[in-house]
Formats: C-alpha cells, structure tokens, sequence
C-alpha cells in the first residue's frame, strides 16, 4: 500500500541505540485490509473461483434469475445475499439494544463503454444510500440529524445544526474560489453502537428527503422543480458525497471514526 508501518522509539537499556517496530497511524489499517484480502482470497479458492470477479459474475446471473420486479429489488437482493454469504467482510450488520440492523450495501459495477454489459445487471435506482461515516456526519453538520433528544449521541458533534453554524454552511457556493488544501477537522471517535445507529438513520434520512423531493415536483406552477421527481437514491447520494469534498467550508466538517471496522 505504499504506507509506513513502522515508528523508531530509543531504546530502554541502551542509551543512543533507536530500534524501529511495526506501529504508527496506519498500521491497524494495514492489518484490517490484509486480514480481509487474506480471507476473501483463502475463501475464494475454497469456493474454486479464480478470482472475486467470478463469484459476482456468478451473482448477477443468478440474479437475473430472480422473480422480476418493476424497481429490480428482486434482483438485486438476490445479487447481494449470494455475495454476502460468501464474503463475511460484506456482512455489514450488527445487533443495537436488541434490535439487528443491517447495512449491507449494494456493489457499484461498472464495465466503461460495453453495451449491453456481458452479463445481466440489476437496476441500483432504488438502492439505499451508501452509508458510511461521511454521509450521517455531513446530515448532522447540515441539520438533517438532530442528535439533542438522544443522550448517548448528543454530545457527539457540539453545536452542529444550530443556526449560528448553519447559516455559513447554508450559503450558496459558486465553486469559483481557488483551490485550498482543507484539513478535516477531527470528527468523534464512535463505539460500535454509535456507528450502526447514525449510519441506519442517515439511511432513513436519505429516503425522506428522495420522497419529499418527489412531492414538491409538483408544488411549482412554472415546472421549475420538475426534475426532483426523477432524483433517485444513488444521486442524492453522490451529491452529498461530492458536496462534501469539493466545498472547502464543507470538507473541513469533523467526520466520525470508528475503530477496528473495515466498512468505511
């Protein structure tokens, strides 16, 4: 991965003697991509696939078996269960107060300029969010989530949603500024509980602003709002994703962090 893995510290007994050991900021990362790439590829060659392209080859076939539906849930959720079964690192889910949730995200697929695809892909139009720690965060920044009435989640991000720092956020952008390096502040550090109910409630989040967004299309007499009605969950998802890193106002915005996961 190109990263460095290990820290120099001085040594205990030895005075002038600096000894180097695997350590540092990215070296939980390093350790949670290889454990995934070992098992997903140990798992892989159990399964005689030649490679992970294979078995979601596999899936999309068996889910162009699917009984059909008009929006492809069908499909696609036949896609997903056959990949989720074979790879436990797709298994984004845990149990929160009694009460399993489960995040498991669709897999975007691309294939450049081939039309038709090789194979059948099921439609995403209706796919949840991609709900990771940027979109809840981004939610609560802009004062789609109020976390006040939560007394585990309200202390998380202080002042977020109130008017004095949603005023500036609110402010249209032209994006015509000059470019600036922007650090993130540091956002929260999370448990996994936290984690598991801001990202379920930026999903629910994301589908009532979809479904407000359909409502209003009609409100406008002139048809200047006609176009919400086609906006769909993947847009609205890729538009905050993309709002969140080219406004510079915006990329700065603390994003929570969750130790030990590799699902974002």
């Amino acid at each position: 991965m190109g990263v460095n893995v290990h820290v120099e510290r001085n040594h205990d007994t030895i005075p002038g003697l600096t000894i180097g050991q695997l350590g540092g900021p990215m070296y939980e990362l390093v350790n949670l991509v290889t454990r995934v790439l070992n098992e997903t590829g140990e798992i892989l060659i159990d399964m005689g696939y030649p490679n992970l392209g294979a078995l979601v080859v596999e899936a999309l076939k068996e889910g162009a078996k699917a009984k059909p539906s008009p929006d492809g849930s069908q499909e696609l959720e036949a896609v997903l269960e056959r990949l989720v079964r074979a790879i436990p690192s797709f298994r984004d889910m845990a149990d929160v107060d009694g009460h399993p949730l489960f995040l498991i995200h669709a897999i975007a697929i691309r294939f450049s300029s081939i039309s038709p695809p090789p194979f059948p892909l099921p439609k995403t139009t209706q796919t949840p969010v991609f709900t990771d720690n940027v979109l809840p965060s981004m939610l609560i920044h802009l004062g789609v989530l109020d976390l006040s009435a939560s007394p585990e989640l309200a202390s998380l991000f202080p002042g977020a949603g109130s008017a004095e720092k949603l005023e500036p956020l609110l402010k249209s952008y032209s994006g015509s500024e000059s470019p600036i390096k922007v650090v993130s502040q540091e956002g929260p550090i999370v448990t996994t509980n936290q984690a598991y109910v801001l990202r379920a409630a930026a999903i629910d989040a994301c589908e009532l602003i979809v479904e407000t967004a359909h409502s209003l299309a009609t409100v406008s007499d002139d048809g200047s709002l006609s176009w919400l009605k086609e906006l769909t969950l993947p847009e609205l998802d890729m538009w905050i994703w993309a709002i969140a890193k080219d406004r510079p106002d915006y990329r700065q915005l603390g994003r929570f962090a969750m130790k030990g996961t590799v699902f974002f």
